[in-house]
């Protein structure tokens, strides 16, 4: 690359917070990201950017916010932003990316990072030739549950294991846009799961070798994953189900034990030595109590549902009204500041990535064929930026 590259660096800086911007905000934005920038003492949330002006205008009446702007490129040349959510469509990924790594900007992005082989290498070139940090929304990896899932992981494994996730909701209460791109014949393997295969393989601690799908075109999907040394897991994937039952369910089978993870508020532990059952504080609940066990929260997930009002499932998020368990975008968000403040690599990076995205797409190939289709990654290690894809 031609141009210098200023890179932000935090040498003694002492409590200085950091100045983050916002590009995207959208409902699971405004639901999730903002809010959290807003209660980390550590973060400075200096702009906001978003091609809707009711929008900015709304946000910018409800935090505390240094200016607005429907003009990326603002946000791109402020030097004292130094780390930038984007939380735009996936669409729209490469063309912001590549602006505010060239102007040394850190980046958090939503997942899924990419949608296909081109987008994929070509974020990773822009990551390696300007030297950002790029981390990916996949934040259950640093969910509290998970953090002690892993841990125990290691423990217990012990030769052949299985793994079986379930993560089941109800597909008429996603937003608009998610049932729009589903009709369009778009699928939940890429949008969603990848999600899920990132956090496979950070469990496990490495890639699959062969991936195998079976389902709907574009949802309700069993997906099946081999990887080295006896590892193998299963994911049920769908929008059949119904929100008012936990959506997510992790059960690992190993070394003759058992560890079970029920929706982010339950490790359940059994015969793994010096191992007990441990409850996680859900992140909100309007009911009050943060405590819950599965079943309360079963309880709880039904008697919202049953109540839920048709102007309520026009908005297609409920932050407010029912309870939200901690899958970890608090912990992830700030941890992307931790690796800039103390100038450490991210683990969720763009090759954690462009990993997800492209098991996603042989996904669909298997769903194709009716055949398991193998896996190698040795093209993503490589510089693609003088070789075409």
């Amino acid at each position: 690359m031609s141009q210098t590259i200023k890179i932000h660096m935090r040498k003694n800086m002492g409590d200085r917070s950091m100045n983050i911007g916002i590009i995207g905000c959208g409902g699971f934005v405004q639901g999730n990201h903002l809010p959290n920038a807003a209660r980390n003492p550590d973060f400075e949330i200096r702009a906001l950017c978003d091609l809707n002006g009711n929008v900015l205008n709304s946000l910018g009446k409800n935090y505390c916010i240094g200016y607005t702007t429907m003009d990326c490129m603002d946000i791109a040349r402020d030097e004292a932003i130094e780390m930038v959510v984007l939380g735009t469509g996936p669409k729209t990924r490469v063309a912001p990316i590549r602006a505010l790594a060239e102007h040394g900007k850190h980046i958090y992005v939503e997942k899924p990072m990419s949608l296909g082989y081109d987008d994929s290498f070509e974020i990773l070139d822009i990551v390696r030739e300007t030297g950002i940090k790029l981390q990916v929304g996949f934040n259950r990896p640093y969910s509290p549950v998970m953090q002690e899932a892993r841990r125990i992981y290691r423990k217990m494994r012990n030769g052949e294991t299985l793994i079986n996730y379930r993560i089941v909701g109800e597909s008429i209460l996603w937003p608009e846009f998610h049932q729009d791109a589903l009709a369009a014949g778009e699928s939940t393997i890429v949008h969603e799961l990848t999600h899920i295969f990132d956090l496979l393989n950070w469990l496990t601690e490495g890639d699959p070798v062969s991936i195998y799908a079976v389902g709907g075109r574009s949802d309700n999907n069993v997906v099946t994953l081999v990887y080295p040394g006896g590892v193998a897991a299963t994911i049920v994937s769908g929008g059949c189900g119904t929100e008012g039952y936990p959506k997510e369910r992790m059960e690992i089978f190993s070394g003759n034990s058992a560890l079970l993870m029920n929706d982010f508020v339950e490790l359940e532990c059994t015969r793994i030595d010096g191992e007990q059952d441990q409850c996680f504080p859900v992140k909100s609940n309007p009911g009050g109590m943060r405590d819950l066990s599965g079943v309360e929260l079963r309880n709880s997930l039904r008697k919202w549902r049953d109540n839920l009002t048709l102007e309520e499932i026009k908005t297609g998020y409920y932050y407010g009204t029912r309870v939200c368990v901690n899958k970890g975008h608090y912990e992830a968000l700030d941890n992307l500041r931790q690796c800039i403040v103390d100038e450490r690599p991210v683990e969720t990076d763009a090759y954690r990535g462009a990993v997800a995205t492209i098991m996603g797409l042989k996904a669909l190939e298997s769903l194709r064929s009716g055949q398991a289709v193998e896996l190698e990654f040795d093209r993503l290690k490589h510089d693609h930026s003088n070789c075409l894809v």
